[in-house]
């Protein structure tokens, strides 16, 4: 049995982060709910909120939003996420990231889409002006790798600038391809989609990155960890995806499905190169994976 209307209304009220509702009947995506900390968010009264499409959810953005794009994307049912730098109508500076879902009847038609606001700290950086709009990776909702790529580019160059410490997560499944052939691709993907949403949950800072490159390999950028704090990190990974208890007979390593995680740090020097501190991941997950997988290694990017 569903939820009745009125609690779902309710519920969706009193979520911490900005919510609106698009009809994706008109042609237009008018707004057809929006909640309490939308109305905060924007500091525009319900009435006025309810009165907008898509082009006027946006209409403050400073950033070149492609409208078009996203309309099409929309159309396609694509999960996107996109960042713009605003002026609320309270006045002052506003950065948002707005992530854009798609609601689907049993059909498999798009019939609505759920739009999350977050605002963002004042000194995050707007995303880079060729790729205003973020395409999501289809199968998990997680960062598309392109897109994590362009990201991981412009932090190294602002860590190498200001002096931060990066650490690089890279995490693979164990044995999925044997899983894969146990169950099925769809099974397969099924479980590709719950780690996701584990190693999601495990890194929730506003800073942090998380993306599925490939496959069952995923990536996390985050700052301002010593190496101390990004071991923990790393085992924190493995272990909510232990946490899952998602049987697997036929794996190598454990009754459960585990994952391997190679975590490497540094502080990037003038000229140096993004490429080594993903090379020394790839290097830390190889040692995770020949010392038999389910484990954490480190590797120092600088040594």
């Amino acid at each position: 049995m569903g939820l009745p209307q009125e609690l779902v209304l309710a519920l969706l009220e009193e979520l911490p982060e900005g919510i609106a509702v698009l009809d994706a009947g008109d042609a237009r995506w008018p707004v057809m709910f929006v909640n309490r900390e939308l109305e905060r968010l924007r500091a525009e009264p319900r009435e006025a909120l309810l009165e907008l499409d898509l082009v006027g959810l946006l209409r403050h953005a400073e950033d070149p939003v492609a409208v078009d794009e996203l309309r099409a994307l929309m159309a396609r049912g694509e999960t996107i996420t996109i960042r713009a730098r605003a002026e609320h109508a309270g006045g002052g500076p506003l950065l948002c990231e707005i992530r854009f879902q798609p609601l689907r009847d049993a059909t498999g038609t798009v019939k609505h889409y759920v739009t999350y606001h977050h605002a963002l700290p004042p000194d995050a950086q707007p995303p880079p002006e060729a790729r205003p709009v973020q395409r999501d990776d289809r199968l998990t909702g997680l960062c598309h790798a392109e897109y994590f790529r362009d990201l991981y580019r412009r932090d190294f160059s602002i860590a190498s600038r200001e002096g931060r410490l990066l650490t690089l997560f890279v995490v693979d499944v164990d044995c999925l391809g044997v899983y894969n052939e146990t169950f099925g691709v769809q099974a397969g993907d099924s479980l590709i989609r719950r780690v996701a949403r584990a190693l999601h949950s495990a890194l929730r800072r506003g800073s942090d990155l998380v993306a599925r490159l490939e496959g069952g390999r995923f990536v996390a950028l985050a700052t301002g960890m010593t190496p101390e704090q990004a071991q923990r990190h790393g085992e924190t990974l493995a272990a909510r995806v232990r946490e899952l208890h998602v049987h697997h007979p036929r794996s190598r390593v454990a009754r459960f499905v585990t994952v391997s995680v190679g975590v490497a740090y540094c502080t990037p020097g003038p000229g140096m190169s993004s490429a080594v501190l993903y090379d020394a991941a790839l290097q830390a997950l190889d040692r995770a994976r020949e010392d038999g997988r389910n484990r954490v290694a480190m590797r120092n990017a600088q040594a």
